[in-house]
């Protein structure tokens, strides 16, 4: 059965009453310029934000105009890396993961005089605080000598 230019198969065709399930059809869309016929899976899907039933449409293909049949749609492959490409690209992330663990030895090479350094200076610290007690505590006896 044809329906707005909407091919609809008869078992699924219900006029007055539609389900919330999705029913399949085949549209054809014609191009008015060259004529071109393209066919589309179509699904409709109730919208709950917009309350409206949305259309889902799938590219099928073209209609051959002299024989009318379906010219199906090829799907498009990435294009494939030839070897040359492949091992300059492979030489190149080579190269930057070398790159990269250069640095992060570096870095841990940096972490650990640093990390030296800090112990240096909280053992210095502790002398110095030792000292400035010690020193608190002889001033504070002088001065109670003094006193008396």
């Amino acid at each position: 059965m044809v329906f707005n230019d909407i091919i609809v198969p008869i078992d699924e065709f219900t006029p007055f009453t539609l389900e919330r399930s999705s029913i399949m059809s085949i549209v054809r869309y014609t191009n008015k310029k060259t004529g071109a016929v393209t066919l589309y899976e179509s699904t409709s899907h109730y919208d709950p934000v917009t309350k409206q039933s949305r259309p889902i449409r799938k590219y099928l293909g073209k209609l051959d105009p002299e024989t009318g049949e379906l010219i199906p749609s090829t799907k498009r492959k990435k294009k494939e890396t030839t070897p040359a490409q492949a091992s300059s690209t492979d030489l190149e992330l080579k190269a930057a993961l070398e790159e990269k663990t250069r640095e992060c030895m570096d870095m841990e090479r940096r972490i650990k005089v640093l990390e030296d350094e800090i112990k240096k200076l909280r053992a210095a610290m502790s002398r110095i605080s030792i000292a400035s007690r010690s020193i608190l505590e002889i001033s504070s006896v002088s001065t109670e000598e003094n006193e008396t």
